[in-house]
């Protein structure tokens, strides 16, 4: 299922409720909305008013006036055949009799999951391209270059709607490196996803004077926040239908909502320096995208701070890594900690810089390359280990064969 589905349940009787939402929680991708609210669902169950169906047929004709893609399900305990036909006539979709059975019920959800695919295929086939952007671990540099490929590519194409989302929970400092007010973010759109549309979406976005349209965290570096499930699968779901281009700070930890929007991102950019210990830490990661099933196509990996006498190193890293470097970030730690400072991309701040002039040329590669599989050459394996390759000796391809901890 490409995302969540929301479904609101409006009945009086708390059996019939309870009854659905039991058989609703066994299928992948439903969240129930709180309340009876409808807001953004996708799917309504509403019981008939059996002593005044025309109120109910009212009000489906309403409800479909303003949200024509919701599908309603209506329940009651009898029904004859001609308020039936009036009942698909004013649009109801699917009708259950009561008591709900698995019998009835399992095929109706089916149907509806058939037809949904198929709106949400036309949706994606217009849809925006989503970017991860996640570090290997912490330090290496991940939310300066999420920042910064997003402002260099809203810089290049000025008439394209660009985002830019701060998904970091155990820091969420963004809006300090773009210098925008945050007053709210994630943590304001997630309290009832349900009713998350695309006006409240848009409210909650801050523009920064590129055009860049930001998304706060809404997170303090100690605050014990986790994101329900599926809430980044519907926020990010809704940012890619309204921006050509949305790019995620994902931080450095694998925690559910991560994996959430790694899974649903049409790249990962893995952010990565040359020095031992992160080489360790990227070698791990890649691994457990493998077992993931993640194709290689889809991850890009970016070494920061990279100095240009680390050319034969970069070479060998490639071979133990099993894959070519998408981007070498030159080493600017001044300019780019100077930029951080007063809030400002590199590419406004010194767009002199090699490194500034590496986002601005640079980006649309690679964003729009796929990261090409580049596997150790069976005539390598007979030669001698380095240094390096002595300490990922000890690393093999076990955890491929592993359940990931990156759930599909």
């Amino acid at each position: 299922m490409a995302r969540l589905i929301a479904v609101s349940i409006d009945c009086r009787n708390n059996e019939i409720r309870q009854t659905f939402v039991e058989m609703i929680s066994r299928r992948q991708h439903y969240l129930i909305a709180k309340g009876q609210g409808t807001g953004a669902v996708d799917m309504l169950l509403l019981e008939l008013d059996e002593y005044r169906p025309q109120h109910t047929f009212d009000r489906v004709r309403q409800l479909l006036g303003t949200a024509p893609d919701l599908e309603i399900f209506l329940t009651a305990s009898r029904m004859d055949p001609q308020l039936l036909l009036e009942a698909f006539r004013v649009g109801v979709k699917e009708f259950l009799p009561q008591p709900l059975t698995r019998q009835d019920v399992e095929p109706a959800l089916e149907r509806f999951e058939t037809r949904f695919a198929g709106k949400v295929s036309g949706l994606e086939l217009r849809a925006g391209k989503v970017i991860a952007v996640i570090g290997v671990r912490g330090g290496v540099g991940a939310s300066t270059v999420a920042t910064n490929l997003a402002v260099s590519v809203q810089q290049a194409r000025r008439h394209e709607p660009v985002a830019l989302v701060d998904l970091d929970i155990h820091g969420g400092d963004l809006g300090l490196f773009l210098d925008v007010p945050v007053s709210q973010g994630l943590t304001h759109l997630t309290k009832d996803i349900s009713r998350l549309d695309e006006t409240i979406l848009r409210s909650t976005l801050v523009q920064h004077p590129s055009g860049l349209q930001f998304l706060a965290s809404g997170c303090d570096a100690y605050d014990d926040f986790m994101f329900e499930p599926g809430s980044m699968m519907r926020v990010t779901s809704l940012l890619r239908s309204i921006h050509r281009h949305v790019f995620i700070d994902c931080g450095h930890v694998l925690n559910p909502s991560v994996k959430e929007v790694l899974d649903g991102a049409d790249q990962v950019i893995l952010v990565t320096t040359l020095s031992l210990p992160v080489i360790r830490r990227t070698k791990r990661l890649l691994e457990i995208l493998s077992a993931a099933h993640y194709p290689t196509t889809k991850i890009a990996l970016v070494v920061n701070r990279y100095e240009k006498d680390q050319k034969d190193l970069v070479a060998e890293i490639e071979g133990l890594l099993g894959m070519h470097m998408a981007g070498l970030i030159p080493n600017d730690y001044e300019s780019a900690s100077e930029a951080i400072n007063h809030g400002k991309p590199l590419t406004v701040m010194a767009s002199k810089t090699s490194i500034a002039q590496w986002y601005q040329g640079g980006v649309g590669q690679l964003i729009g390359e796929q990261a090409k599989d580049a596997s150790a050459s069976s005539k390598e394996e007979g030669k001698g280990l380095s240094f390096l390759g002595r300490c990922f000796s000890s690393i093999g391809v076990e955890a491929r064969r592993k359940s990931s901890v990156v759930g599909r």
